[in-house]
């Protein structure tokens, strides 16, 4: 009680009013330093924990301040934060312990990795992102909305339509949150959590046991995305693959039952790095899906599934027919009536691996999901957990995956996770391997930042490198010094060398286009000409255009995967013949072909038939013909489907709501045809005020288009040219010229 009653006081009492902050100085000087974030409450119910936990940090080379208050608003401890910094310009990381409070930020999408939710149709705790982006990233700027009603430690921020629009944290950042759903004394709990953290750090291993896995209906539904996936992790974790123990590679494919294979592995005390590719919610992780059909019964239980679907679908209809519809597919299958009878259902015998096992359907949905019941039972043992998933880094909530995997008696200090949804096709192996070589999770995390990716648990945890090096203290301290990166540039370690490219990149006079197309074109890494493509997006030149048609041929599918995806992004109708090319004749690279669709889609129509049926007509498939017919009648439907849309948008006589909808789906495809058209309808005084701002937001997507100059060109017009333009359109066509220029 007496909590809740601090809550409320503390809404009430002006910022200011409590004593000042307590800050405890370093005990040692080292090269760089940290902040330990926390609560007075909880500093006071944990400070040896905390003591402990400072002093292995400063023996690990970390000269550690200790910050603690009754935090009452975000923004004073961001204040604190960047006093901090101002005095001590190598402060590399923070930690937020405890009752910190916790940011929502809007206006903030084109920042995440997938999340495009609709912020005026969905309340505002699901269509904000969670985000201590707000703490770490002090060139960005924020503008205070509320207090959350409903949890007064939450706050909305907008971020400020002049603020920069790109993330680059100052130094990186973790979250030490207890999960109240657990129950217990959230105190003793943290304590455990950091003596816990202590111990992992004198322990100091290299990383030479990992386990990757690949979930249902994920990208690794392309076994050429699961395959492939080795090339990176063999130059990421150099140490792994001695023997079959030490990098093992899961597919939910592999068992029926796959969920408890991964329990097993997560209780392997050697297994230093896990790495989930899966869906997931706040509480839950998506393991597998439909059953196998290896089995008379599995089978049979998949079409009594697929009927069912169908049956439904007629129970649901306001004048469905549920028997007519049975009675059909008894006629068509010879079915008896009793298949449809769900008392007809017998238990099957118990399997030796799982015991006293119910209905099939019943231990199907078990098998389905890791939900926060199941991790209460396990103690997961490897030192850091990446969620390539939705939600599961969800911190701020009652209860979350990543906080319950950090929260256990096991080993695990440090994971990486999402807040709201992700991107399947992003880059997940990204640097990773700097792991391997001494670099704290929290740097790692930096370098691959958006706004919803966190670390939860300890980002001063580092496992000890392949060889002795100064990587982690001159991502800080050396930061800006070329000289430093250019013989790092030497390493025969794939992610060292794309560091030493990303860090040369991020200069104030940054390597040349030329260079990376070069390194790009001779490195035999296939992570490192990945990071070449990457960071040539940055240029948006010739050498760019030039990278992606390079990546579309490249050997690793994910560069052949992000070179499609950059492709769509440009509309570049120079790499339509490459495309068509890869388009025909890369037919298992699932996701591949999944992401050019999105680049024929954007194209002008007749330009994309034409490429097409001449790939077609000079292939050897015998099936080609068949194949024209196929590619020609898509092209006609998505040009249809283009056509409709770019009429419902243009038409001021239609539902607004409608052409608000299709103006959103701008965002994801940003038609680079009619950019004209585009600018024009936000120009439109005749048009919806509402709309003329969602569009000039949309067009902030097109950061890559081949029209970006145009529409830059006409919204700095539009700014220019109107003094008596709407408040609310200007700072949205503010923001979209900052994000494209």
């Amino acid at each position: 009680m007496k909590k809740i009653i601090w809550i409320f006081l503390a809404a009430a009492i002006p910022l200011g009013t409590f004593a000042r902050v307590r800050i405890e100085k370093p005990r040692s000087r080292q090269a760089t330093s940290f902040a330990i974030v926390i609560d007075d409450l909880t500093y006071d119910r944990c400070a040896e924990a905390v003591r402990l936990y400072r002093d292995a940090l400063e023996k690990d080379g970390l000269s550690t301040y200790i910050l603690s208050d009754r935090w009452e608003t975000p923004d004073q401890v961001r204040s604190e934060l960047r006093k901090l910094y101002g005095k001590q310009p190598n402060l590399e990381g923070i930690v937020l312990i405890g009752d910190v409070p916790v940011v929502l930020v809007r206006n903030a999408q084109h920042m995440t990795a997938a999340f495009k939710m609709d912020e005026e149709r969905f309340p505002k705790d699901q269509s904000s992102v969670t985000s201590d982006r707000f703490y770490d990233d002090l060139h960005l700027k924020f503008d205070f909305i509320e207090r959350d009603s409903v949890n007064p430690r939450h706050f909305y921020y907008k971020l400020s339509d002049d603020s920069p629009q790109t993330l680059d944290p100052t130094y990186y950042s973790g979250r030490i949150l207890y999960p109240p759903k657990k129950g217990g004394d959230p105190y003793a709990a943290v304590s455990r959590f950091l003596r816990k953290a202590v111990a992992e750090k004198e322990r100091a291993k290299q990383i030479d046991h990992i386990v990757t896995f690949a979930g249902h209906a994920y990208n690794s539904d392309c076994l050429t995305v699961w395959m492939d996936e080795k090339l990176a992790v063999n130059e990421n974790f150099p140490l792994t693959g001695k023997n079959h123990l030490s990098a093992k590679h899961l597919n939910f494919r592999m068992d029926e039952f796959m969920k408890f294979r991964l329990f097993d592995e997560l209780q392997r005390d050697e297994a230093d790095v896990m790495l989930f590719n899966e869906h997931g919610q706040i509480g839950s992780q998506l393991i597998s899906g439909d059953i196998p059909g290896d089995s008379p019964r599995n089978r049979m239980e998949l079409i009594r599934s697929e009927l069912d679907y169908y049956v439904g679908r007629e129970t649901d209809k306001k004048d469905g027919d549920p028997e007519g519809a049975k009675q059909h597919f008894i006629r068509e299958y010879g079915l008896l009536p009793s298949f449809f009878d769900r008392k007809s259902e017998v238990p099957e015998p118990a399997e030796p691996a799982v015991q006293t096992v119910p209905a099939l359907s019943s231990v199907r949905r078990d098998n389905i999901l890791i939900n926060l019941d199941d991790l209460e039972k396990i103690e997961t043992m490897p030192r850091f957990v990446m969620f390539n998933a939705c939600y599961n880094g969800s911190f701020q909530q009652d209860g979350s995956v990543a906080s319950y995997y950090i929260f256990n008696d096991g080993r695990t200090v440090a994971a990486q996770g999402n807040t709201v949804n992700v991107l399947q096709d992003r880059w997940t192996y990204e640097l990773v391997g700097l792991l391997s070589h001494g670099v704290r999770v929290g740097q790692y995390n930096r370098l691959i930042a958006t706004l919803e990716g966190h670390i939860v648990g300890d980002p001063t945890f580092r496992f000890k490198p392949v060889e002795p090096n100064t990587l982690s203290t001159d991502l800080t301290v050396n930061r800006n010094k070329k000289t430093v990166w250019e013989h790092y540039l030497q390493s025969e370690y794939a992610d060292i060398r794309s560091v030493a490219l990303r860090m040369l990149a991020d200069q104030k006079n940054p390597v040349s286009s030329a260079r990376l197309l070069s390194v790009m074109k001779t490195c035999p890494f296939v992570t490192t000409r990945m990071e070449c493509l990457k960071l040539l997006s940055r240029y948006r030149n010739a050498d760019f255009i030039e990278a992606i048609r390079i990546g579309l041929k490249d050997p690793y599918e994910l560069t052949r995967r992000n070179a499609a995806n950059y492709a769509w992004m440009t509309g570049d109708l120079s790499l339509l013949p490459d495309v068509a090319e890869s388009y025909v004749n890369d037919p298992e690279s699932q996701r591949v072909i999944y992401t050019l669709e999105k680049y024929l889609e954007l194209a002008p129509v007749d330009r994309v038939q034409g490429a097409l049926c001449g790939v077609i007509d000079r292939c050897l498939y015998p099936d080609r013909e068949a194949l024209w017919k196929k590619v020609t009648e898509e092209v006609d439907r998505v040009a249809e489907a283009k056509a409709r849309k770019l009429a419902l948008i243009l038409d001021k006589s239609k539902d607004a709501q409608n052409r608000k909808m299709a103006i959103r789906t701008v965002r994801n495809y940003p038609y680079h045809e009619y950019a004209d058209e585009f600018l024009a309808f936000v120009a439109d005084e005749g048009n919806d005020p509402k709309l003329r701002i969602i569009m000039a937001e949309a067009l902030g997507w097109f950061t890559h288009s081949r029209r970006r100059e145009d529409i830059l060109t006409g919204c700095r017009k539009l700014l220019e040219g109107n003094k008596n333009l709407d408040p609310e359109l200007r700072g949205e066509l503010t923001q979209t010229v900052l994000r494209l220029q």
